[in-house]
């Protein structure tokens, strides 16, 4: 059935002065006692004073697009409700609202909005969907109101949200909190902030937490303090597991700060100090045995393999997110400038410039995001960064442009957590949050800082991806790898593999500073293991932490390098490959060749193969093995003697090779033949080590 809104018995006028919530609430009402139906809502601007509730399945708004206005007037955030509220009442045990949606129309708020909470706010929906509708704030503020524009919370799930647009409120555009098996597509969310001072980072493009199963595909998010937030909330409640009953693996009571929702106890996690986690309790049952003191008896599955003990920490309405996947689009130009008190001098204030593209993070200590996927999404003019990634696990970001940010990407492990948690409990030591992320196939250029910067965590890849820069005044390092501060661990197990650092080129002079794409804070920062295979243009030698068994390519000359023991700077062998080509030089002239400069305060041992032919055919093989030493202020020498291994192989004995150290320099010398045109190929592994 359909029920127009401007046909009797409701009346509803349209013309932005007449107030129509009743109107339009009464056609709401009788298309829920019929069962369901349609409430259309024809074009015109329909002046809300109240809200509109949506309670009950099968009920359908539909209006005929931007020209179907719902415009909502608070004075206050104290006086403001939600202006369409799709929910069933809370004392529902089971608030699931079946088959129900929104479509073609337009929320306005000509004020303020209500304290977190959106323009159009679906809660406990299930198979809904919400099409090309749009919410605007009123542009300057919202009065100081905290309002997101388009919520979806509570256990909603299986819907999809396509082609709706939000503007210009308070905090996060679209907010998915608690959610499961929503798509977002094609929606576009702009110039959304918080002018709260204690809240300046609160808008956001797109926001998620607790949710499971979200895909937010072609996107847009721009001019927001955030362009996609994804988040594990904090718990809505917390407490301890009592001694007595004595817990077991399956049982255990637990009293709580403060009254719960019986549907938020369905789902509970325990802090594990083994894994530095909250686990989650999966198939937790919960019943309320206390209601003075908030003591509930928990009962746990056969299978639960988390560790139960009295005085165990218990947290309620537990979910990190899972499964999250955001697809194709942009996050651009997300901008926030707000003002702190300058560390230097308290009474003035310092502005901040901010703004990130994707910010992966968890507002509780201990709690970690997992199966995370960015693919295809452009991040750019972000101040902060295009990507921050924090407390999450299974993280894969592909095929995405990041450039003209503060740092393209970033990998860290989370801040510490505030002294103490309420009650008085001492603080959750979750540290070592952050790991098994892939970077791969992605643009990463020109951002102002750094293209990458990794620090404290582990099992991170980035592979077949650019790292580079078309100016030398910004992206001043390709790769920075550090901690996040003196106590938390180093950067581990990191793999960089099939990497291009154009623009890098130490060669071009002093604009071009860089000398190795990989810049950490020295022995106490760099990498122990993992593996690298890169190119770059120079010597590793001195310069490159790396771990063993890497792999370097000097793009400058063409000479590999290998890691052959330890993860310092040091250590690194040089394969080197080098042709000449004597033509009918006489034996009385050697010809010096220049094969490794030995560096100071080394020690060089070189293995050396050459090969000679002539054009008539004659060959030669000739191995050498040198050892070579620099002291600091004093010229380089010779250990001992040039060493011959095995037998010389020629066909001419008017040739010669060996080796010699002159001017710091390891050189070959080689005597061709007069008369003779003769090709050497000189194949040199060199292993230093430095003090």
């Amino acid at each position: 059935m359909i029920f127009n809104v401007t046909n009797a018995p409701y009346n509803a006028v349209g013309d932005d002065n007449t107030p129509d919530d009743a109107a339009i609430q009464d056609a709401i009402d009788d298309a829920e006692a019929a069962g369901g139906g349609v409430v259309y809502i024809p074009k015109g601007i329909y002046k809300l004073t109240a809200g509109l509730v949506v309670d009950d399945d099968g009920v359908i708004l539909e209006g005929e697009g931007r020209e179907t206005v719902l415009r909502y007037h608070a004075a206050s955030p104290e006086s403001a409700v939600i202006p369409l509220h799709f929910s069933k009442p809370q004392s529902a045990d089971k608030p699931d609202l079946r088959n129900v949606g929104v479509r073609d129309l337009t929320i306005e708020f000509t004020g303020a909005g209500y304290k977190d909470s959106g323009g159009l706010t679906m809660n406990g929906c299930v198979d809904w969907f919400c099409e090309r509708v749009t919410v605007r704030g009123n542009g300057t503020g919202m009065l100081g109101s905290k309002t997101n524009g388009i919520v979806i919370g509570t256990f909603s799930s299986d819907g999809i949200i396509s082609g709706c647009v939000v503007e210009g409120v308070s905090k996060p555009g679209f907010y998915l909190a608690g959610a499961a098996r929503v798509t977002v597509v094609g929606c576009m969310s702009k110039n959304n902030l918080c002018t709260l001072p204690d809240m300046p980072r609160a808008g956001a493009g797109f926001q998620l937490g607790q949710a499971r199963a979200v895909s937010f595909i072609d996107c847009y998010a721009t001019g927001c303090a955030t362009g996609f937030n994804i988040v594990c909330l904090g718990e809505y409640g917390s407490g301890t597991i009592d001694a007595s009953p004595a817990p077991s693996q399956t049982s255990f009571n637990v009293t709580l700060v403060a009254a719960e929702s019986a549907l938020f106890m369905k789902r509970l996690g325990i802090w594990n100090p083994t894994t530095k986690r909250i686990e989650e309790l999966p198939g937790a049952s919960a019943t309320l045995v206390n209601a003075t003191t908030n003591t509930w008896t928990v009962t746990l599955p056969a299978s639960n393999t988390q560790p139960i003990a009295a005085g165990a920490r218990i947290f309620v309405n537990y979910q990190p997110y899972r499964n999250v996947r955001i697809i194709g689009g942009s996050a651009k130009d997300n901008v926030v400038v707000y003002q702190v008190p300058d560390p230097q001098n308290p009474n003035t204030l310092k502005t901040i410039v901010a703004g990130v593209g994707v910010f992966v993070s968890s507002l509780q200590p201990g709690a970690v995001g997992r199966d995370l996927v960015i693919s295809g999404l452009v991040c750019e003019g972000n101040p902060g960064a295009g990507i921050i990634m924090a407390a999450v696990e299974d993280a894969i970001v592909e095929g995405c442009i990041l450039r003209d940010n503060g740092i393209g990407i970033q990998a860290t492990d989370v801040a510490m957590p505030a002294a103490t948690v309420p009650p008085a409990a001492p603080a959750l030591p979750a540290i070592d949050q952050t790991s098994r992320v892939m970077i791969s196939g992605c643009e990463i250029y020109d951002n102002r800082d750094y293209g990458v910067h990794l620090r404290s965590v582990e099992d991170v890849t980035v592979q077949g991806t650019r790292i580079y820069r078309t100016k030398d005044t910004v992206q001043e390092v390709p790769i920075v790898v550090n901690r996040f501060d003196a106590n938390r661990r180093k950067t581990t197990d990191l793999k960089l593999r099939d990497l291009d650092f154009s623009g890098y080129d130490a060669r071009k002079g002093a604009t071009f500073p860089i000398l190795t794409p990989v810049v950490t804070g020295g022995d106490s920062d760099a990498v122990e293991d993992g593996l690298y295979d890169l190119a770059f243009f120079g010597s590793p030698e001195g310069k490159l932490y790396a771990p063993p068994g890497s792999r370097y390519l000097d793009r400058a000359t063409g000479n590999s390098y290998r890691k052959v023991h330890g993860w310092k700077k040091s250590g690194w062998t040089a394969s080197l490959v080098a042709h000449e080509r004597l033509e009918g030089v006489a034996t009385t002239d050697p010809v010096d060749l220049d094969l490794y400069p030995v560096p100071d305060k080394s020690v060089v041992h070189a293995s050396v193969v050459a090969m000679a032919r002539s054009d008539n055919g004659e060959c030669a093989v000739y191995r050498r093995v040198l050892g070579a030493r620099r002291n600091t202020g004093a010229p380089a020498e010779v250990v001992g003697a040039v060493q011959t291994i095995g037998a010389d192989a020629e066909n001419d004995t008017d040739w010669d090779f060996s080796l010699t150290v002159e001017d710091n320099q390891l050189r070959a010398v080689i005597t061709g033949e007069t008369g003779k045109n003769i090709d050497w190929l000189i194949r040199t592994e060199i292993d230093i080590h430095t003090a």
